[in-house]
């Protein structure tokens, strides 16, 4: 009888130290993930800001040249729109080029 309750005190530890170390090996596994998801979004936010970094000049340059020619093909202002909108509200652009593309947009079409 009395081994009955040492094999229950015995049992009942046991299991509170398995569930005790299942918590902590779960509780592990999320704080990695947790890590893992901050660096990638981490990574995220300097790839968005290269990437609008390198349309803000592909935007300037292209502006420029066609403001130098005088004029503007249909099918070029239309793609140069596009960029700008990307830009400006898909990657949060500060509106520096608004006025170069107001500028662009006034051209007369080339024939």
């Amino acid at each position: 009888m009395w081994y009955q309750i040492l094999l229950a005190i015995v049992g009942g530890a046991a299991g509170a130290a398995l569930i005790n170390q299942v918590g902590e090996s779960l509780r592990e596994r999320r704080r990695r993930k947790d890590i893992t998801e901050d660096r990638e979004s981490s990574d995220m936010a300097a790839v968005k800001v290269a990437l609008k970094w390198v349309l803000y000049d592909r935007i300037r340059f292209l502006g420029q040249a066609f403001l130098r020619e005088g004029e503007i093909d249909f099918d070029d202002r239309r793609l140069l729109n596009e960029m700008h909108k990307s830009y400006h509200d898909g990657l949060g652009g500060n509106g520096d080029l608004n006025v170069l593309m107001e500028a662009v947009n006034d051209l007369p079409l080339r024939q």
